[in-house]
């Protein structure tokens, strides 16, 4: 029997038992990273790790599982032992070491045992025998050094545990594009589990969320019986084009715990969620606020190095009303763009659509940075009409290879139509209109939150807690 279906069916049966609670989320829900030092230095001159700050943040997120980074000197690796896994049983959360790869070596290693992953095997294994809440090890990037974890290394690796404590688990992070043929049959009989990162591969980014279900699905299939956990971006993506937003990680983590109520996922680790006042990542700055007004808009993206081809296209649609009575029905809204008039023309299209056919269109490369109103007059093409739908679009009229783009759209105003937020200041009431055609064109409803972490919090532990 696969695990999916023995988790639903394990869950039918829990669901029926007076007493047991239905809405409790399921699975492992943590969060990983954002380390956080003590203020202060104590009487030996070292800051550090904030234990107590830290335990009660992850408790305040409802979380059941941290995964603490080995990153820095050696006080992380002591703490954890003297500190942090005591602290973090009495609290009834489980830990996950996570250290990093040698990939990695510029910015991040770990000590003390550096890249001897046989040594930090055995030793967390040995550690884990004393403090049973330490329940497994990940590496991070492990899919970009296969030249390091060769199948003979990582059974190394599992010998060297396995000896010691055999239910320590072994759950590399691995991205969408890494799970090949090859890697599914060398290297997955190796693993107790993955961590799998979404960031809408192939096209990189932290704003489209609709490819996410596709590939649990796919890795439920390819991974019939291996715990796969899902990783929300909860801090910048390198190389995006745009941070996460409350909403997008808040919808991404929504759907994961979908996915774990059914089995096909075994749990949800946000990647660095700010989650303590004190770090860097709490609040965002006012630059941050990319609207015209308020806090809003609508952000239609190509990336950098990103490949198009002529027809591809983003979109956001929403339904309007017609007012009964009026004798003027009109669209006006504000755009920009970063392209610029010295960029080249007839790439990137602006279109506003009324019930699928363009009724306004103009090339990125026509205007100069700053925000410009447009004003379109629908009346004689809604005559008789009662509803209709207008779709803001991003369209590629010649494809490119490398031709950055990202056309804003807000503060539309509708005459003689009902339009429900025209400010774009709920991202939730745009999402369900998002549609795209070829992939590398993308689109969302970018809302600035300058309490990021705070408001982010709130309905992360709301949908941990069930």
């Amino acid at each position: 029997m696969s695990r999916p279906v023995l988790v639903v069916i394990v869950a039918l049966m829990l669901s029926m038992l007076p007493g047991v609670s239905h809405a409790a989320a399921p699975g492992v829900v943590g969060t990983a990273g954002n380390l956080m030092r003590e203020v202060e230095p104590r009487a030996d001159g070292i800051k550090h790790v904030d234990t107590k700050g830290l335990i009660s943040g992850l408790q305040a997120l409802n979380a059941n599982t941290y995964v603490y980074p080995m990153a820095g000197d050696n006080v992380h690796w002591e703490d954890l032992r003297n500190e942090f896994l005591p602290a973090a049983a009495d609290a009834g959360i489980n830990v996950w070491v996570l250290v990093y790869s040698p990939s990695q070596a510029v910015c991040c290693v770990s000590r003390p045992y550096k890249h001897d992953y046989v040594a930090w095997a055995r030793e967390l294994a040995t550690l884990s025998k004393s403090h049973p809440n330490l329940v497994a090890w990940t590496v991070d990037d492990y899919g970009y050094d296969l030249k390091t974890f060769t199948p003979a290394y990582v059974k190394e690796m599992r010998a060297a545990a396995r000896a010691i404590n055999p239910s320590l688990k072994f759950v590399p992070t691995v991205y969408y594009s890494q799970f090949t043929d090859a890697f599914i049959a060398e290297q997955i009989p190796l693993l107790d589990g993955v961590i799998f990162p979404f960031r809408d591969e192939p096209h990189r980014d932290t704003s489209w969320t609709w490819s996410l279900s596709y590939q649990v699905k796919q890795l439920t299939t390819r991974l019939p019986d291996t715990d796969v956990y899902l990783m929300p971006y909860a801090h910048p993506l390198s190389h995006a084009a745009q941070k996460p937003t409350v909403a997008y990680v808040e919808a991404v983590t929504k759907k994961a715990l979908e996915h774990v109520r059914t089995g096909e996922l075994a749990g949800v680790v946000q990647y660095k969620l700010p989650f303590l006042s004190r770090d860097s990542g709490w609040t965002r700055p006012a630059t941050d606020n990319l609207a015209r007004t308020g806090n809003g808009q609508l952000s239609f993206v190509v990336q950098a190095d990103t490949a198009t081809k002529a027809g591809m296209w983003c979109s956001a649609s929403r339904p309007v009303q017609i007012t009964p009575g009026a004798t003027k029905r009109t669209v006006s809204f504000w755009h920009r763009d970063n392209r610029g008039s010295t960029s080249p023309a007839g790439y990137h299209m602006k279109q506003l659509l009324l019930n699928g056919k363009v009724v306004w269109e103009r090339d990125v490369a026509a205007d100069n940075y700053a925000w410009g109103q447009a004003t379109i007059d629908l009346t004689a093409k809604l005559a008789g009409s009662t509803s209709a739908t207008l779709q803001w679009r991003l369209y590629e009229r010649k494809g490119v290879g490398n031709n950055f783009v990202d056309v804003r759209v807000d503060d539309i105003v509708a005459t003689g139509l009902q339009l429900s937020d025209p400010g774009v200041e709920n991202a939730a009431t745009w999402t369900s209109g998002l549609a795209r055609q070829g992939g590398p064109v993308y689109c969302s409803a970018q809302v600035y939150h300058q309490n990021y972490g705070a408001d982010l919090g709130a309905r992360i532990t709301k949908l941990y807690a069930g």
